[in-house]
């Protein structure tokens, strides 16, 4: 199995994943000749409408958080596709930011089963409508970024934004021991914000000082 969740991650948490989406799932997740991802499983499979109406809601407005991340980080792959190895940085932050969005939609699966505990997200829902705004002057932006420090000045502005705590919210009001114990969901944005502190420095050492104000937001990135 292929995606955001392998096979191995199951195998790892077979009673987390039973009680979330049941014996029939589990075994299809596990078979040998699955090809497809646990996300493209999950859509297959008819599972019954979750009693709490606004969990779909917030978590696609974060979904979609995810997603226009991803396609400015794509915009800015194609505008330095010529420019050494900066292209290929902003397109594998395209990758993670579609990484990102499809936990989350495991996430959405996975409370429409076991239950939303709104009270760990609640403090976060009045972010939304301001990450949102923030992002549709962010995607007017791009056009107008015609420098490499520019457009990693912009990466650091989207990434210090607190859309990253919203996905950490996100993850935390599902109650589901599936996204609370599969490492994927633990490790993702570790490694994520790992890799922006890394590679920033390197491709624009005159961006030194912002990246460690990055990393001083998130304590559990690595050093």
């Amino acid at each position: 199995m292929t995606g955001a969740i392998g096979a191995w991650d199951i195998v790892a948490h077979p009673v987390a994943t039973v009680r979330c989406f049941g014996w029939q799932v589990f075994f299809k997740a596990v078979a040998p000749w699955q090809g497809r991802t646990f996300l493209s499983l999950l859509r297959s499979v008819a599972f019954p409408k979750a009693a709490t109406s606004d969990v779909p809601t917030i978590l696609e407005r974060c979904i979609v958080l995810e997603l226009r991340a991803k396609r400015i980080y794509k915009a800015l792959a194609r505008a330095f596709d010529d420019q050494g190895l900066v292209g290929p940085f902003f397109a594998g932050l395209a990758v993670q930011e579609q990484y990102h969005a499809d936990l989350l939609e495991l996430a959405r699966a996975a409370a429409m089963r076991s239950g939303w505990k709104a009270n760990l997200f609640n403090p976060w829902q009045d972010y939304l409508p301001r990450l949102e705004q923030q992002m549709d002057a962010t995607e007017a932006a791009v056009a107008e970024i015609d420098s490499i420090d520019a457009a990693l000045g912009l990466v650091i502005q989207i990434e210090s934004s607190e859309i990253n705590q919203v996905f950490h919210a996100a993850l935390a009001a599902t109650g589901a021991a599936f996204v609370k114990k599969l490492k994927p969901f633990r490790k993702a944005m570790e490694a994520h914000m790992t890799h922006l502190v890394e590679r920033i420095p390197e491709l624009s050492p005159k961006l030194m000082l912002a990246t460690r104000e990055l990393r001083a937001r998130f304590p559990k990135v690595r050093s």
